[in-house]
């Protein structure tokens, strides 16, 4: 069947929204001769699955599961089932439908229960626009465009430790404690982040031990719960790497520090309590790598990833002085600016503030100010690239054409730094000047010794 279906959104380029918003597009049918049709049927999904196969004791990620077999595992939650005939039904006659070009609307709101967007291996929260023309005696045919809906994650209406530092502490010892421990320990600066934001790292290495720590790996993991529900309750889950960064080594018997910053790529916001079927959290693991005699010191610190940024109240107070509140976004550059020395004029006392005195009630003087209450660019919605993921349909009964859908989530820049590591450089080797410098240097001192004139000794021999 030769058709060109076209799914759009309206003023929404990329297709990305937020739960409690309504979902508007178009469906652009385009015949180039006349077909018989049973109908044309517009669904809009949003649902959770998760599908797996047991072999070999090893729990393998599938498309199809077959149900009444033990080993084919799967869980559903749906969200969202909105059905619109565009044309006829399942039951109608097969209509005529003359060749050109037709063009339907159609709207759906999207409830506020609903859980962001996410494409996993075992799993997926996934919102479809799907179109199906009906035919009679034949397959049906269908296109699927996926749109991304994102359920706010305000971190500052979130628990209040997300502003808080974090830290933990870990110990090794070797060759079954006959020597002495390796003791590391991580903070970081809060716990509560967005995409595009860069986290700060500060690690502290003490090897006591007589092994050499060859380096620390700093790594951003995403971690994916999936649960079944059919033929019985089973939960499996996997681990995805977004980021990862590498710092120098620690000899034995020597203490280091180290302080390194990860980008937070594009991903989802953490869910845990929104699906039951699916389920997102995030977590540091700072690894010390040792030698293969002696087990790696390990620390992991779960963080809370959302999509509105925190922002801290600062105040400064003086003797017989109001205080003067701030609203300044709590980002990695200040405490990148604190870690390197750098004074922040922001949490400074100066002339202005000193003289400054709290305007009246009624009066919106902060709101005018835009000094006081520094605006975050809006920002961007980029792909998750680790989700990328093919939609189309996988029943037998219907020809569904390829389509692939990733995934937007909003970036942020909250910080003003391009170059984040706040490590001292490492001072550059002096490289040996060659052997022949060195000859024709000795030989020119000695030929000035040999061109200088005679002196006199004043003792006689």
């Amino acid at each position: 069947m030769s058709n060109n279906c076209i799914i759009s959104f309206d003023q929404n380029e990329h297709g990305t929204y937020f739960t409690g918003q309504v979902v508007t597009g178009k469906v652009v049918v385009n015949l180039n001769k006349t077909k018989k049709l049973r109908g044309i049927k517009l669904q809009i999904f949003g649902f959770a699955c998760a599908q797996w196969r047991r072999k070999y004791g090893r729990k393998l990620p599938t498309n199809q599961v077959r149900p009444g077999r033990r080993r084919y595992f799967m869980g559903r939650e749906d969200y969202i089932a909105s059905t619109t005939y565009l044309i006829g039904s399942e039951q109608s006659q097969p209509l005529p439908i003359d060749a050109g070009t037709y063009t339907y609307t159609f709207a759906c709101p999207i409830p506020s229960h609903c859980p962001s967007s996410f494409e996993g291996a075992y799993g997926h929260i996934r919102y479809l626009a799907k179109v199906t023309f009906i035919r009679p005696g034949a397959s049906n045919r269908t296109t699927n465009v996926g749109f991304t809906v994102l359920k706010l994650l305000d971190l500052n209406h979130e628990n209040k430790m997300l502003r808080e530092p974090a830290n933990n502490e870990a110990m090794e010892y070797f060759c079954f404690m006959h020597t002495k421990a390796v003791h590391m320990k991580v903070t970081l600066q809060q716990q509560g982040y967005v995409p595009g934001q860069f986290m700060l790292i500060h690690a502290d290495v003490r090897n006591d031990s007589s092994s050499d720590c060859r380096k620390l790996m700093i790594m951003l993991y995403l971690r994916a719960t999936y649960t079944a529900d059919t033929p019985r309750l089973c939960t499996i889950s996997e681990k995805i790497l977004l980021a990862k960064r590498e710092s120098g080594p620690v000899l034995h018997n020597a203490q280091k520090s180290y302080t390194e910053s990860l980008r937070i790529p594009a991903t989802a916001p953490t869910c845990e309590h929104l699906s039951k079927v699916v389920r997102v959290s995030y977590e540091m693991r700072i690894v010390a790598v040792m030698n293969w005699l002696m087990a790696n010191p390990k620390v992991v610190i779960p963080i809370t990833i959302g999509n509105v940024p925190l922002a801290t109240v600062s105040t400064v107070a003086t003797s017989g002085i109001a205080t003067v509140p701030r609203d300044l976004p709590c980002t990695s550059a200040r405490a990148m600016a604190l870690a390197s020395g750098v004074n922040n004029p922001g949490y400074e006392m100066n002339e202005d503030l000193q003289d400054y005195e709290l305007p009246e009630d009624g009066d919106d003087e902060f709101d005018t100010e835009d000094d006081l209450v520094p605006e975050l660019p809006p920002p961007t919605y980029e792909q998750a690239i680790f989700m990328s993921a093919d939609i189309a349909d996988t029943d037998t009964n219907t020809v569904s054409e390829a389509s692939r859908f990733t995934p937007r989530y909003p970036v942020f820049d909250v910080d003003t730094f391009q170059s984040p590591p706040p490590n001292p450089p490492p001072k550059k080797r002096r490289h040996r000047r060659r052997r022949t410098e060195q000859r024709q240097e000795k030989q020119q001192e000695k030929n000035e010794e040999l061109d200088r004139e005679p002196v006199e000794s004043p003792v006689e021999i």
